[in-house]
């Protein structure tokens, strides 16, 4: 029987790697159906996708179309602006970093002098590492463009959607629709704190007419008129 043949363990080691470094890609699984005419909503696949009205407005890394989109919010036009900045970096530091991590393998060349020059050997050993080294810094600005890029994608996201989009109108048009619920309810009466006076249902209202006090006496106006008439002509004699 013929031994079942190992896989190389170079291959086996980059497949490892890849999905250390977070290579492996991933993807959301729900999308929202409810969201505002004008909203901004993200997806994952591998990478973010900013999408409003059922049609795809950017994505990562560079964010083309994104600050056109927002332009009329300026907070969010500007972190548009970096998201794209950011993103260009991004990409042109990652094409370097796998362009010089590609050519530092020919550094491995110089095993070739092992034992014909060692001092050219150590060159070109030293060589490949210097500029293995540098695909790996490149590649480490090239992530921290990347977040940054996102980072700044998001911003501008939530920035327009505060501001326009989940009031459901765009910077196409700016015309803002109605509520499409129910009026809200009229707040409830606050209840009066327990403990505190009632007030008199028998209370006349303020500035309503007093009662006279000869009507409180319940004698008639005319008989006191009567009385103080005799009582005069009684000093009067």
């Amino acid at each position: 029987m013929t031994p079942a043949k190992r896989p190389p363990i170079a291959l086996t080691a980059c497949v490892l790697g890849a999905t250390l470094l977070g290579c492996s890609s991933g993807h959301t699984m729900y999308t929202p159906r409810v969201v505002a005419r004008g909203e901004l909503t993200a997806s994952y696949d591998d990478g973010f996708t900013l999408w409003a009205g059922g049609r795809k407005v950017a994505e990562s890394y560079q964010y083309d179309g994104l600050e056109r989109f927002v332009r009329c919010v300026p907070k969010a036009r500007d972190h548009a602006r970096q998201a794209s900045q950011n993103g260009r970096s991004a990409t042109t530091l990652s094409t370097l970093g796998v362009v010089l991590g590609v050519g530092s393998l020919g550094g491995l060349s110089g095993l070739y002098f092992h034992d014909k020059d060692e001092a050219a050997m150590g060159v070109i050993l030293g060589a490949g590492v210097a500029v293995a080294v540098t695909a790996v810094v490149l590649g480490a600005l090239s992530r921290q463009a990347k977040e940054n890029a996102n980072g700044h994608a998001f911003d501008a996201l939530n920035h327009y959607n505060d501001a326009v989009g989940s009031l459901g109108a765009t910077c196409d048009d700016l015309t803002y629709p109605p509520p499409a619920g129910p009026a809200p309810p009229p707040p409830a009466p606050e209840a009066a704190p327990e403990g505190s006076p009632q007030p008199d249902s028998e209370a006349a209202p303020e500035g309503s007419p007093q009662p006279d006090s000869e009507a409180e006496s319940g004698v008639a106006p005319s008989a006191h008129s009567a009385a103080r008439a005799s009582r005069t002509l009684d000093h009067t004699r």
